[in-house]
């Protein structure tokens, strides 16, 4: 696939026309369409904001891989993800639902534990490509605190 298709099949997923992807690079529209029809490459400032609208590397862009299949895979992956996170907030909900109804603290290990789930499949939820774009000591301290907060919560329970 060359870098006018790649380009090209970037901007039709994220549903731009030319003249509004021309606007975020701070180019023409005559710009990108000489760039999707491969007589014209973008220099090395336009390459990087390109990389930087589509959140993709710059040697995804111009190499050979196929970068949008690729692309395609992963969001599928991250759909998947969403599903499973749901499924362990349920989890999560019907034995703290069981343990409050029963009086059987221990219910709250299961509780706990689709929490923690959730957390993870969450976090999993988003592509990779936008996953990684975000601060990652953040997001770790985030994912800490709550998991922590969920141990504790569940051993409050249980105790």
């Amino acid at each position: 696939m060359t870098f006018g298709e790649k380009l090209k099949a970037l901007r039709t997923q994220a549903g731009l026309t030319q003249e509004e992807l021309a606007d975020r690079l701070y180019v023409t529209r005559a710009a990108v369409s000489k760039w999707e029809l491969d007589k014209g490459y973008p220099g090395i400032d336009s390459l990087k904001r390109i990389a930087e609208q589509f959140g993709c590397t710059i040697d995804e862009l111009l190499s050979e891989e196929d970068a949008v299949n690729e692309r395609r895979i992963e969001e599928t992956r991250a759909k998947k993800m969403y599903a499973l996170a749901v499924a362990a907030f349920a989890v999560a909900v019907i034995f703290a639902l069981l343990a409050h109804f029963l009086a059987q603290p221990l219910f709250l290990i299961g509780a706990g534990c689709g929490c923690a789930a959730y957390l993870v499949f969450a976090f999993l939820s988003r592509p990779r490509f936008r996953r990684m774009k975000g601060n990652l000591v953040y997001r770790l301290v985030v994912f800490g605190a709550l998991f922590l907060l969920v141990v504790v919560i569940t051993l409050a329970g249980i105790l």
